[in-house]
C-alpha cells in the first residue's frame, strides 16, 4: 500500500508555504544556539515522517490538522495525532543517519516515534544530544541550572582581575585589523578593507551613516570618525553612490559649513558645489585578489615578498607580502605584522555611539598578548594548538597564515576563552556534586552534570562564533559578521572583537540564546506535551557512527535523511573551530594532559587499555565523510579523480547500509538540495543501482532560507527533492526499446494527472521525473542492443526528455492538435511552463539542456537565452518581452525590444519559430487586422514556425489560464468567463509575454 507522502493528497504546496516561514522571526529558538551550517524546516520535517506512515487513504484535512498546518508557526505547537491515526505512530521506529543538527529526529519523537539519530563528527554528534537526548531525559529542571551556572560562569568574569583589566566597561564591540610595517618607507600602515562604520536605510531613507577617515600623525595612522548622524539633523535625504555621499540643498551646505567653522569638520572632509554637498568615503586600501597593500603613510603600493621578506612589484610563486608578514607573525616574529584596535563602538539609548580607539586600548590588547606568550611557552594544554587542515584552503583562509587553531584569535579573544573553558570544567565537577548531595545515583548525577556542562559549552563556542579576527562588521545592519557567514572561514580586515558582557557577542548573549533554545526544547519534548492517545514512553538513541558502515543490529519502519552531496561544505575540517574548544571544556585534566570527562568517546578513542586523545577531526574523520574533497587524498597524483570515486563509493555504501537496516515494507526517505543532472546521477547510482532500491515518488520541498550559505542556484535557492525510495520486490530486466515507451506514457499521464491536481513548477517537474524514475527502478538492469545502459545514459537519453515531453504534450493534449517540432520551442515552451521569468544557473539548466537536446551557446546566439553574469556566478534567463516589465505592453519599447534581438517588425528575418512568437506578440499590440495581415506575409516563407508559434503560445497560455482559474475560481473553473481578470492577475505577477500570447490568440482564434 502507498503511503499519504506517496499520493497526489500530499499538501506540498502549504508544507512548503509554512517552511518558508521558518525563518527570521520564525525561526526555531535552538536553531539559535550555535551555528551549523543546515537545518531542516521542523514543520517540513514533520510532515514528511508523518506522511511517510500514514496511508495514501488518509483524509487531507485531518493530516493537515495532525501535523498543525493551520496553525501561523505550526513548529511552536506539537504535533495533534488524532486516536484513529495512533496505530500508524505507536511503537514505530525512525532512522537517520545524517542527521545533522535534528530537525528530522526531533519531529521524530514529537510525533511519538522511537528515534535513533546517527553522525560522524563528535562535535555534531553533541550538538545532538544537547538538542533530542538531554532535554527528554532531564525535561524543564534543566533551563534553571544552566541559567543559574551560566551566571556563575559571567559573575567569576566579572571578578576576574586579569580579565577586568583588559576591557573597558562601555564598549559594546571594538573594530580591528592588522598593520603591516611598509617595505618601502618603514613605517606601519593598517590594511583595512572597509571604512564604512553606519550605512544603515530603513523604508524612509539612510538613518545612520558613519564612516572612519585615516590621518597621518607623525610616524603613525590615527583613526577619526566621521559621523554625519551628529553633523546633520536629518540624513534620510542621503543619495550614497559607491563611496560618495550626497546631500542636495542650502540647508545642508549651511550646517556643513557651520561645522567646519566649528572644527567639528575638516575643510579636507567635505566638498561644496553650489547646493551639493559631497563626503567621501576612503576605498580600502587592500585587494586581497589582487595581492596589493597600499601604504597609508606613504602611499607606495606594497606587493610581493621573497622568503627573506625582500620586497618586490613582481615576484614569479612569490607571497603577497600581506601573507609572508602574517606567516611571520604566527611564527613569532612581529617584525612584519601586529594586531591594532580602529575604533570602539559603544551603545547609548539604543543608538550607536563611534569612538576612535587610543594607544592605550592597543596597548590592553598588547598585554594580553603577554599573558597568551607565557601559556604557550609553558605549553599550557588549554591554549588549542592543533593543528589547522593547510589542505583545506577553499574554505579555510590561506592569507591569514595560520596553522593552529588558536591563531584565529587576538590575545584578548584567547584569554577570555580559556578562562571560559576553565570555568565549565569546574561547573561541571559542582553540578554533579550537587546532584549527589541531593540524592542522585552517581550515574544519573553524572549525566546531568553532562548536560549542564555541554550547554554552557555551547554557548562558548557561540562566543567564539562571535570573538575570532576572520569576523567583520557589517556596517548595514549594525551586528558582527560571524566566523562561518560564508561557506567557510574568510579572511576580514575589519574583524571585530566583544567584551564577554556585551549585548553584540559576549557570553551574556549566547547565554541567553542557549536558554531559549533548552526552553523551546524542553517544552516540545515534555510529557506535558504528549499528543498520541495511549502511548508508552517513546525513545531517542543518539550515536556516533558511520553512517556508510552502520551495523545496528535493528530495521525500521521508516528511515528519514540528508545524506551529504559530492561538493558540500567539508563539515569535518571547519567544524574543527568547535571541536577544539568542545574537547577541552568537557574533558578534565591531569598531570599536564587532558583525560577523558564528558562525551568520552567523542575525543577520546580505546587503543588496549588506554584512552587516546582525539587531536583534531579533521585527522581522524575526514576520509570517513561522504563528500568530494580533492585536498583529503594530497599524496595521489590524480586526487580529484581518487575524490569523485571516494564520494561515490561512500555515497553507494551509504544507501546500500540503510537498505539494510530497512523493514521490507519500510520506506526511505531523502532530502537532497542539489537539482543538477549531475547529482542526480549519484543520487540514483547509490539508491537504485547499489541499493537496489525503488523511487515512488518526489516531491520538491523548502529546505534552506533564501539567504542559506548552502543554497544552490535560482531554481533551487530553497529546494531540497525529497525522494521516497522502497526495496525493489523483485529482480527485472529489460530492454531500453521496451522501457522507453513505458517512461513516456507514464509520464505522459502522471503529468496530466499531477497538472489535474493543481501541480504546477518545480512540484509538476519532480513528480512527473519521479513517475518516470518509477518506472526505471522497476528493473535491476537495462539494456540495449549494445549492452546494459549506465545510469547517465538512462537519465540523460531517455528520462529527462521524457520528463519534459511529457509535461509539455500533456497540456497539448488538453488544447488541442498541434506538436512542437523543434528543440528551440520544446526548451522555450519548457522553462517558460516550469519556470516563469526566474533566472536559472548554469547547473539548473543542465536538464532542460539535455531534455530538449540544445545547447545554451546556440539559445543565447539565437536570441532565445540571455545570460546574466554576476561577480560570483553565470545565470540564465529566457530572453523575453518580461524583461521589460509593464512596458511590453507599450508599442514603441517592445520595437526596441525587437531591435535588441536584431528583429525588424517591418522586414522580419526570423531564425526561428521564437522570434515568429515575439514578432507576433509585438504585431498583436497593433490590432486585430495587423496580426492576420501579418500572420499572412509571415506564411509565405516560415510556415512551419508561425504553426509552432501559435502552438507555443496555445500551450503556454492554457498552462497559465489553468493555474489562475484556480485561483479565482476554482469550483466552475470558468475561463473564458474570468478572461479580463486572468489577464489582470497575470500583468501584476509580470507575466506580460503570456498576456500578450492571449490576446495574440483571441485575434487568430483559439484564446483560452
Amino acid at each position: 500500500m502507498k503511503t499519504f507522502l506517496e499520493s497526489l493528497k500530499f499538501p506540498v504546496q502549504e508544507v512548503n508555504k509554512k517552511s518558508s516561514g521558518e525563518k527570521g522571526p520564525g525561526r526555531p529558538p535552538y536553531w539559535e544556539m550555535v551555528f551549523y551550517w543546515t537545518r531542516k524546516p521542523l514543520v517540513g520535517a514533520r510532515s514528511v515522517i508523518a506522511g511517510a506512515l500514514l496511508p495514501e487513504n488518509v483524509d487531507e484535512n485531518l493530516f493537515k490538522a495532525a501535523v498543525r498546518l493551520s496553525s501561523p508557526t505550526p513548529h511552536r505547537e506539537n504535533p495533534q495525532i488524532p486516536a484513529e491515526f495512533a496505530k500508524y505512530f505507536e511503537g514505530k521506529k525512525l532512522l537517520d543517519p545524517f542527521a545533522g543538527f535534528g530537525s528530522i529526529p526531533l519531529e521524530g519523537l514529537r510525533l511519538g516515534l522511537d528515534v535513533t539519530a546517527v553522525e560522524l563528527l563528535p562535535t555534531t554528534y553533541i550538538f545532538l544530544k544537547a538538542v533530542l537526548e538531554y532535554p527528554k531525559k532531564f525535561g524543564k529542571s534543566l533551563v534553571k541550572d544552566v541559567e543559574r551556572w551560566g551566571e556563575w560562569i559571567t559573575e567569576q568574569l566579572k571578578n576576574d582581575p586579569e580579565i577586568r583589566e583588559l576591557y573597558d566597561d562601555d564598549v559594546a564591540v571594538y573594530i580591528g585589523t592588522w598593520e603591516i610595517r611598509c617595505p618601502h618607507c618603514g613605517r606601519w600602515t593598517p590594511a583595512i578593507g572597509n571604512f564604512w562604520l553606519a550605512r544603515v536605510k530603513d523604508g524612509k531613507g539612510y538613518k545612520r551613516l558613519a564612516y572612519m577617515k585615516p590621518e597621518r600623525k607623525g610616524d603613525e595612522i590615527e583613526i577619526r570618525v566621521i559621523d554625519l548622524n551628529e553633523i546633520l539633523d536629518d540624513i534620510s535625504k542621503a543619495n550614497v553612490d559607491g563611496n560618495e555621499i550626497i546631500f542636495e540643498g542650502e540647508n545642508y551646505v549651511k550646517t556643513v559649513e557651520e561645522a567646519v567653522r566649528d572644527g567639528k569638520l575638516k575643510q579636507s572632509d567635505v566638498k561644496i558645489d553650489g547646493n551639493t554637498v559631497i563626503f567621501e568615503v576612503p576605498s580600502a586600501n587592500i585587494e586581497s585578489r589582487r595581492d596589493q597593500l597600499t601604504c597609508l603613510m606613504c602611499g607606495n603600493v606594497i606587493k610581493y615578498a621573497d622568503e627573506n621578506g625582500n620586497h618586490h612589484m613582481k615576484l614569479k610563486n612569490g607571497d603577497f607580502y600581506v601573507k609572508f608578514a602574517l606567516r611571520k607573525y604566527h611564527e613569532g616574529d612581529e617584525r612584519f605584522a601586529r594586531q591594532r584596535l580602529l575604533v570602539k563602538v559603544k551603545v547609548k539609548d539604543g543608538d550607536l555611539i563611534f569612538e576612535p580607539a587610543t594607544k592605550e586600548d592597543s596597548e590592553k590588547l598588547w598585554k594580553a598578548k603577554e599573558k597568551v606568550r607565557e601559556m604557550l611557552e609553558k605549553g599550557d594544554l588549554d591554549v588549542p594548538s592543533e593543528a589547522i587542515p593547510l589542505y583545506e584552503n577553499r574554505r579555510i583562509t590561506p592569507i591569514l597564515s595560520a596553522e593552529k587553531w588558536y591563531q584565529f584569535f587576538n590575545p584578548r579573544q584567547l584569554l577570555t576563552l580559556i578562562k571560559i573553558v576553565r570555568l565549565i570544567r569546574e561547573v561541571g565537577r559542582k553540578v554533579e556534586e550537587e546532584k549527589i548531595a541531593e540524592g542522585w545515583n552517581k550515574e544519573r548525577a553524572f549525566e546531568y552534570a553532562e548536560a549542564v556542562a555541554t550547554y554552557l559549552s555551547t554557548a562558548m563556542l557561540k562566543y567564539a562564533y562571535y570573538n575570532s579576527i576572520v569576523t567583520r562588521w557589517d556596517s548595514t545592519w549594525w551586528k558582527i559578521g560571524e566566523t562561518m557567514s560564508t561557506r567557510g572561514i574568510a579572511m576580514n580586515w575589519n574583524w571585530t572583537e566583544s567584551p564577554w558582557f556585551s549585548s553584540f557577542g559576549g557570553m551574556i548573549k549566547t547565554l541567553l540564546a542557549i536558554l531559549r533554545g533548552v526552553k523551546y526544547l524542553t517544552s516540545a519534548l515534555s510529557s506535558s506535551q504528549r499528543t498520541l492517545a495511549d502511548f508508552t514512553e517513546n525513545s531517542v538513541k543518539v550515536l556516533q557512527g558511520d553512517a556508510t558502515s552502520l551495523n545496528l543490529g535493528e530495521k525500521f519502519d521508516v528511515i528519514v535523511t540528508d545524506p551529504p552531496y559530492a561538493d558540500d561544505v567539508p563539515y569535518t575540517e571547519l567544524s574543527d573551530f568547535y571541536y577544539v574548544w568542545l574537547k577541552r571544556a568537557l574533558s578534565d585534566v591531569e598531570n599536564g594532559k587532558l583525560i577523558p570527562r564528558f562525551h568520552k568517546e567523542a575525543f577520546f578513542k580505546r587503543i588496549g587499555p588506554k584512552w587516546v586523545e582525539i587531536k583534531t577531526q579533521w585527522q581522524e574523520f575526514a576520509k570517513k565523510e561522504v563528500s568530494t574533497n580533492p585536498g583529503r587524498f594530497m599524496e595521489d597524483e590524480n586526487k580529484k579523480e581518487k575524490a569523485v570515486q571516494h564520494f561515490e563509493n561512500l555515497f553507494s555504501q551509504a544507501f546500500v547500509a540503510m537498505r539494510e537496516h530497512l523493514k521490507d515494507d519500510g520506506v526511505l526517505v531523502t532530502y537532497y538540495a542539489h537539482t543538477d543532472p549531475g547529482s542526480w546521477i549519484n543520487l540514483i547510482e547509490a539508491g537504485w543501482r547499489r541499493a537496489r532500491l525503488q523511487i515512488t515518488r518526489a516531491i520538491p520541498l523548502t529546505t534552506e532560507s533564501e539567504t542559506s550559505i548552502v543554497s544552490r542556484g535560482k531554481m533551487s535557492l530553497d529546494t531540497s527533492i525529497v525522494a521516497v525510495w522502497r526495496k525493489q520486490k523483485e529482480e527485472k530486466t529489460v530492454q531500453i526499446s521496451t522501457l522507453k515507451e513505458e517512461i513516456e506514457r507514464k509520464a505522459k499521464s502522471s503529468a496530466r494527472e499531477f497538472i489535474e491536481y493543481g501541480y504546477e513548477g518545480l512540484d509538476l517537474l519532480y513528480g512527473v521525473m519521479a513517475a518516470a524514475l518509477e518506472e526505471v527502478t522497476k528493473y535491476r538492469e537495462i539494456s540495449s542492443l549494445k549492452g546494459p545502459l549506465t545510469t547517465e545514459e538512462i537519465l540523460n537519453e531517455y528520462v529527462y526528455p521524457a520528463t519534459i515531453r511529457g509535461i509539455v504534450n500533456a497540456i497539448a493534449e488538453i488544447e488541442g492538435t498541434g506538436t512542437l517540432h523543434s528543440g528551440t520551442a520544446m526548451f522555450y515552451t519548457a522553462y517558460k511552463i516550469l519556470f516563469g521569468n526566474a533566472s536559472l544557473s548554469a547547473n539548473d539548466i543542465v536538464l532542460l539542456r539535455l531534455a530538449t537536446s540544445t545547447d545554451p551557446s546556440e539559445l543565447i546566439s539565437s536570441g532565445v537565452l540571455k545570460e546574466k553574469r554576476s561577480s560570483s556566478s553565470k545565470e540564465y534567463t529566457l530572453y523575453t518581452p518580461d524583461l521589460l516589465g509593464k512596458k511590453a505592453l507599450d508599442t514603441k519599447e517592445f520595437q526596441k525590444f525587437l531591435h535588441e534581438k536584431k528583429l525588424d517588425p517591418v522586414e522580419p528575418k526570423p531564425k526561428n519559430s521564437v522570434d515568429v512568437l515575439q514578432l507576433l506578440e509585438y504585431y498583436s499590440l497593433l490590432g486585430r487586422s495587423r496580426v492576420k495581415e501579418e500572420i499572412e506575409k509571415l506564411r509565405k516563407m516560415w510556415a512551419g514556425e508561425v504553426e509552432e508559434a501559435l502552438f507555443i503560445a496555445r500551450l503556454v497560455s492554457e498552462y497559465y489560464a489553468e493555474i489562475y482559474i484556480r485561483k479565482i475560481d476554482p469550483v466552475r473553473r470558468m475561463k473564458e468567463e474570468f478572461a479580463s481578470e486572468i489577464d489582470r492577475e497575470l500583468e501584476k505577477d509580470g507575466f506580460l509575454e503570456v498576456v500578450l500570447m492571449r490576446r495574440l490568440l483571441g485575434y487568430v482564434g483559439g484564446a483560452v
